[in-house]
């Protein structure tokens, strides 16, 4: 039987659907017709008093992204708003013009204590528990390589994690024998947090020290429950370390409220500040803390002076890594813009809207494709998030073939996702892929029907 999405798109050519995806670009995220105008316009203001559509419309307009295109790989790197934009302009004149004064003008002390208790209380901490990185990557390398792993410990990861954990894992496991335990993690499912939770709590054993999983993994978009996972890691003992690259600017954070020993962030993703900015969250509070070495710090000797790293005698640990030499100042007080620009929104407001953005992402494709497509992000308000990663065809090990799909749909009908790359099942012979949309706060649902409708005259061409 002929469906309703073969009824509105068989019919129509292509143009039809370069039209619609410009359009739904000037709808959703854009009201500057070349991003050179920047400068000229006056940043929106944000207005809570307006209703829902008119106040998403007023988020909308803080962007400035090409109106050819409608971008939805967030998942990738964010897009700076306009105010945070210009004032990254405004940080880098001031450096240039007083090299050696600029911190009075920009009201950065020596430890950026300011910085860090500002960013602290919009995550859930204290200014001794969060520095600034360059990356997720920056913040993993600086945990993984600086806790005392010896050879023979064990350490517990999901079959599901990026290279930036992957990578400084495997120098753990080939210079000092460190033991790597991937668990399989349910895709296909998944139903209830339990199932997650299970699969780790069967692998831990005597030998078991740590346990690190991405929070929302790239490749599928799955929100894992963190908090329980990491309340699993405390009741055995062991360190939890939280890959949270997808989740600073997309869901509200409260690393103590989460349990977490370590967390490390992007802050040029789903938070859309500048490239190589992020942060890390150390535990400073409460019982066990791990032991931690700096692997990348110019002032060990001399900030706190600690003795062989005792934890009790370090009151301000994050001092010891996130003094590093010269920085990059414009871009983490631009990252710090988009964090307050996400205050004045309401990180709580924005994970609703990109939850529920994302949620009719799913119900569209559900009903534009019916059983021919594999859905590997559940439609369940617990494991939502800002990612959607599904397959439209019958043999999902087909990599040419998505390729092919998001290279035509980027191409022909100007939406930009792309593929990720995994596993269904831990040791399976054959890769599954998928592509994998991003929905974000400078979204809307004309956009979402957009993509769904270019999705599926590509899908039903090919």
């Amino acid at each position: 039987m002929e469906t309703a999405i073969e009824r509105n798109i068989d019919n129509k050519d292509r143009r039809r659907f370069l039209k619609l995806a410009g359009i739904a670009a000037a709808g959703g995220a854009i009201t500057l017709s070349t991003a050179c105008q920047s400068t000229s316009k006056k940043v929106p203001s944000i207005d809570h008093s307006l209703s829902e559509n008119r106040f998403w419309k007023r988020v909308q307009e803080q962007f400035i992204i090409d109106p050819k295109q409608v971008y939805m790989n967030i998942g990738t790197t964010g897009a700076m708003p306009l105010r945070v934009l210009e004032n990254y302009d405004q940080y880098n004149r001031v450096i240039a013009r007083h090299p050696m004064g600029f911190m009075d003008e920009m009201d950065w002390d020596f430890g950026m204590n300011k910085q860090r208790e500002l960013l602290g209380k919009q995550f859930g901490c204290t200014k001794d528990e969060i520095i600034f990185t360059r990356n997720t990557t920056d913040g993993l390398n600086t945990v993984l390589f600086g806790l005392p792993f010896e050879r023979g410990d064990e350490i517990l990861l999901s079959h599901h994690e990026h290279v930036s954990a992957l990578s400084p894992l495997n120098i753990l496991k080939d210079r000092f024998g460190v033991v790597l335990n991937e668990v399989e993690i349910p895709v296909l499912d998944l139903e209830e947090s339990d199932q997650v939770v299970e699969a780790f709590k069967k692998q831990i054993s005597h030998k078991s020290r740590a346990i690190l999983f991405s929070h929302i993994p790239y490749k599928t978009g799955v929100r894992l429950p963190a908090r329980d996972i990491c309340k699993l890691a405390r009741d055995n003992g062991l360190i939890s370390i939280v890959d949270g690259a997808h989740c600073s600017g997309m869901i509200e954070l409260d690393f103590r409220e989460m349990g977490c020993d370590f967390y490390a962030a992007s802050g040029h993703k789903w938070q859309c500040g500048p490239g190589a900015t992020g942060i890390l969250y150390i535990r400073n509070h409460g019982d066990n803390l791990p032991l931690l070495w700096p692997q990348n710090s110019c002032l060990y000797q001399f900030v706190s002076q600690p003795v062989h790293n005792d934890r009790s005698k370090i009151s301000d640990i994050s001092s010891l890594f996130g003094l590093r030499g010269q920085e990059n100042y414009p871009a983490l007080q631009a990252m710090l813009d988009a964090c307050d620009l996400w205050e004045e929104i309401g990180r709580g407001r924005i994970e609703a809207y990109v939850c529920e953005l994302s949620s009719y992402l799913k119900k569209r494709i559900k009903q534009a494709f019916g059983k021919s497509a594999s859905l590997f992000s559940p439609d369940i308000p617990e494991f939502t998030s800002g990612l959607t990663s599904f397959n439209p065809f019958p043999d999902v090990s087909d990599q040419k073939k998505i390729e092919e799909f998001v290279d035509r749909l980027k191409k022909e009908m100007g939406y930009v996702i792309r593929f990720t790359e995994f596993n269904l099942r831990k040791g399976d012979p054959k890769s599954t892929y998928a592509s994998r949309i991003s929905t974000h706060l400078f979204h809307d649902q004309k956009q979402v029907d957009g993509v769904v409708e270019a999705m599926y005259h590509i899908w039903k061409t090919m």
